[in-house]
């Protein structure tokens, strides 16, 4: 009972940082969103659900705090943990090494260690979504990916 009120407001305060944040960043109209809107409602979505588990940790309802705390039991937290690392490690070294060779790695340690594809799928999905996303972005969007060391 009390972790849920702690983390509800650890999670109400990072509403209200993101909300903050947002606001600097310009929130726009409804017409024309601004940068910042979309974080915006992120932070107010975060706030709102911070505030019902607030609310609902104040209930004595017993039978539910047991179903609960049985959906977390046996919870593999391995993989997530693995997987939260990759993605911190791409986000720091995307522009250093570039979009391809970053994105390369990060999926292929994904499907290929995490997942547990075989190499052939790996390398068929590997290129289709390198292919996809380079010409989506790079080509017809025209939005300047990193290039990184290597210049692609």
């Amino acid at each position: 009972m009390q972790a849920e009120r702690v983390g509800s407001l650890f999670w109400f305060a990072v509403g209200l940082i993101s909300m903050y944040g947002s606001t600097r960043l310009g929130l726009g109209t409804l017409r024309e969103p601004g940068s910042g809107f979309l974080p915006f409602l992120a932070g107010c979505f975060i706030a709102l659900m911070a505030i019902l588990v607030l609310l609902q940790s104040f209930t004595p309802k017993k039978e539910a705090r047991a179903k609960l705390a049985a959906l977390w039991e046996g919870v593999n937290w391995h993989r997530p943990l693995i997987i939260s690392l990759l993605i911190l490690g791409f986000i720091l070294a995307l522009e250093s090494l570039g979009f391809i060779p970053t994105s390369f790695f990060l999926l292929l340690i994904l499907f290929r260690w995490v997942e547990k594809f075989p190499w052939r799928k790996v390398l068929i999905v590997l290129l289709l979504t390198l292919g996809s996303t380079y010409l989506l972005f790079d080509i017809f969007l025209k939005a300047s990916l990193p290039r990184g060391i290597l210049g692609f």
